[in-house]
């Protein structure tokens, strides 16, 4: 049987959260019940998910979920978002990302990795997912706040203390991993979504003077679809600190953290999935 997947993104900054979208569709015993965009430009964002679906023959069922944190935190907008793909005219969206969340998520696994505000709204308004997976942390360094965490504390305290099954993939562990020249050119080659990812990731790279890509979101992605790939804690009960950095607490708890990753396997797993998810599908 199918798994069934629903995913919230910030997609259209970071350019890992397209990879992400790729990997899942490149995966055949995924079913993508449907994409919510979260964080600031949501509509924008919804359209890159549906140009994408376009440039590779894929339906996609997506909805523009919360644009603003409910910490009332600034969003954090890179200001490329959506560049690559030129003109993306706007729809008229028939629903919210939450409720898509909350129609389409009873039983399904739920891949989060954006702030998390539309999955908090959803859960507040009765979702019921088999579990979540949250690509989030520094589970490292108690003093750390990462971007997921720290652009909505009020949210992620709602979500990563819901008592539903959760796996959390950290900076820490998603670091281990990186995506070069090589992963580059053979994604380059898979068609034009491909040659559109490509340049983004050597835009993104080169925005940061670095010369890899850390596929955070795929990684963490891997970690629902293979988990064997990697080592995790027992379940525990975690806290998020006002200034978004997070750490284990004493006291029973529903969260494993990912503290490890074969990350040569990982690296080869994800590029085969990825790459398999920009070719375009066969009329």
């Amino acid at each position: 049987m199918p798994l069934p997947i629903l995913l919230d993104t910030d997609l259209g900054s970071d350019v890992d959260d397209e990879l992400a979208l790729a990997l899942l569709w490149g995966s055949p015993e995924v079913e993508l019940l449907g994409v919510s965009t979260t964080y600031g430009d949501v509509d924008l964002r919804a359209r890159i998910v549906r140009r994408m679906a376009v440039l590779t023959g894929r339906d996609v069922l997506v909805a523009p979920g919360e644009p603003t944190p409910l910490s009332g935190r600034d969003v954090w907008w890179a200001g490329i978002e959506g560049v690559a793909y030129g003109d993306l005219p706007a729809e008229d969206a028939t629903t919210t990302g939450a409720q898509l969340l909350l129609d389409r998520g009873a039983g399904a696994d739920l891949l989060a990795i954006a702030p998390l505000t539309t999955v908090a709204v959803a859960l507040g308004a009765g979702l019921e997912p088999a579990g979540i997976t949250v690509m989030g942390g520094d589970w490292a360094d108690p003093d750390a706040a990462e971007h997921n965490i720290a652009s909505d504390v009020v949210a992620a305290r709602r979500v990563l203390g819901s008592g539903l099954p959760i796996t959390v993939v950290g900076v820490d562990v998603t670091r281990r991993v990186t995506f070069a020249d090589p992963e580059i050119g053979r994604f380059a080659a898979c068609g034009e979504l491909g040659a559109v990812i490509a340049r983004e990731m050597r835009a993104w790279m080169a925005r940061w003077d670095e010369d890899v890509e850390v596929p955070h979101d795929p990684l963490t992605a891997l970690a629902l679809l293979q988990p064997d790939l990697f080592a995790f804690t027992p379940p525990v009960a975690v806290e998020v600190a006002d200034s978004g950095a997070v750490r284990i607490v004493d006291g029973p708890g529903t969260v494993r953290i990912a503290i490890d990753v074969d990350a040569a396997a990982a690296r080869t797993a994800m590029a085969d999935r990825i790459a398999a998810g920009l070719t375009p599908v066969s009329s």
